[in-house]
């Protein structure tokens, strides 16, 4: 069962539909850059507190961003299929969670609410020209 770590921002769908609304590929890019900035500030983190047994898990902890959102995921691919069982626990195999990805983020959360708030107001000031 997963279970999704998420922060919601007010406002956010409202300015990327005024991002669309004015068909500015550039402020389209600045926003899913913004997205991305906040995404590493989780990422880099939760590699360095991933399990370094092969370190193969580390290394799958990627950022990911688009113009809707920021995600930070863990285990993409089949070189990692124990991503799963390691973040979220498995109790009939007695493997204790360890939720890296969550864990960080909750420990960042005013780091990456900086940056992104940062961003955000960098892009609406490029946007109304100030």
């Amino acid at each position: 069962m997963a279970r999704d770590f998420e922060v919601r921002v007010d406002g956010l769908k409202e300015l990327r539909a005024a991002i669309r609304r004015t068909k500015d590929d550039d402020l389209r890019k600045a926003l899913a850059q913004a997205h991305k900035d906040t995404a590493d500030v989780v990422a880099q983190p939760a590699s360095r507190a991933a399990p370094h047994r092969s370190g193969r898990l580390a290394r799958t902890v990627k950022p990911s961003a688009s113009v809707k959102g920021a995600i930070v995921r863990a285990g993409r691919g089949s070189s990692v299929p124990y991503a799963g069982p390691i973040h979220f626990g498995w109790r009939k195999r007695r493997i204790r969670a360890q939720p890296l990805l969550f864990r960080t983020a909750g420990q960042k959360q005013d780091e990456y609410t900086a940056v992104f708030r940062d961003r955000i107001t960098r892009l609406v000031r490029r946007a109304l020209g100030s």
